[in-house]
């Protein structure tokens, strides 16, 4: 059975949940994706077919629909799983022409749900299944049953603690704390700050590190490591403490290590990071 997932966004949090949705199943799909690490070549999903939109293709919103439906009447999967974004990250799903003989599947997590509805401009698609993926607001929940398909919980797996590979390369020192983020620089200097800040407080002088793509942020001490590294769950698994946003995966990754998560929600277009650190009950 062919399959293709969708997820355009520019983050790195599709790419995540994407690989840990394929775990689950056992699944190596198409791929239609924008993000940015990914077309440059950085991070190789393990996927089939990687299809990524050129510049003329996301010129305007009517030039990304025209590749996008040529992409899925070229590929005419079975099932197309769509990530996040029913409509698409700006509407771009709706009002498509459906496919003959494919199955759409929608994979939801929390929306900032008035956000959201601003960008959709038509119908979307007319879904045979949602995989709810984590506990939603009451709003979006009663929105998911106008949806007209039937709803099933879904927990993503991560890589146990104890699986994880640890190098001499990505050692961490005795009592590490571990900033975690893949945003730009200047939430990283945030939550470096709020690391500095949770130690001043406790009266603690841990050892730090921070793991972000690309190249080490210009405010980061010599004396912390700072690694590029894609995933990172080895150094998620020796840290004392991780400090992180709020985002979908590391709230997920995270569950069974409440103790020593950290975390300061921030604000995003389309997600509600306070929203979801609230619904974990997170301390």
């Amino acid at each position: 059975m062919t399959t293709l997932y969708y997820c355009m966004g520019g983050g790195l949090g599709h790419i995540t949940r994407f690989a840990a949705f394929c775990r689950y199943f056992a699944i190596k799909p198409a791929l239609m994706t924008n993000c940015e690490l990914v077309r440059s070549g950085r991070i190789i999903p393990e996927a089939g077919p990687v299809l990524i939109p050129d510049e003329a293709d996301n010129a305007d919103i009517e030039s990304f629909r025209i590749w996008i439906s040529k992409m899925l009447n070229d590929y005419r999967p079975q099932t197309l799983i769509i990530d996040a974004f029913p409509g698409g990250i700006l509407g771009e799903l709706c009002d498509l022409p459906p496919l003959e003989n494919t199955e759409y599947v929608y994979l939801a997590r929390i929306l900032d749900l008035p956000a959201y509805h601003s960008r959709l401009n038509g119908p979307l698609p007319q879904f045979a299944k949602i995989y709810r993926l984590e506990k939603l607001g009451e709003k979006q929940q009663k929105w998911l049953h106008t949806l007209h398909a039937p709803v099933e919980n879904l927990v993503l797996p991560y890589p146990a603690a104890d699986t994880a590979d640890e190098s001499e390369s990505t050692r961490l020192p005795h009592n590490c704390w571990l900033i975690i983020h893949s945003g730009g620089n200047e939430e990283l200097e945030q939550l470096w700050q709020f690391a500095c800040q949770t130690a001043e407080i406790e009266g603690q002088k841990p050892e730090f590190a921070m793991a972000s793509p690309g190249i080490r942020p210009e405010f980061l001490p010599t004396t912390v490591s700072h690694y590029d590294v894609y995933p990172a769950d080895s150094l998620i698994t020796q840290a004392t403490r991780v400090f992180s946003a709020a985002g979908f995966n590391i709230m997920q990754q995270m569950q069974n290590y409440q103790k020593k998560h950290h975390v300061l929600p921030m604000p995003r277009a389309l997600d509600d990071q306070f929203l979801r650190y609230r619904l974990t009950n997170h301390r």
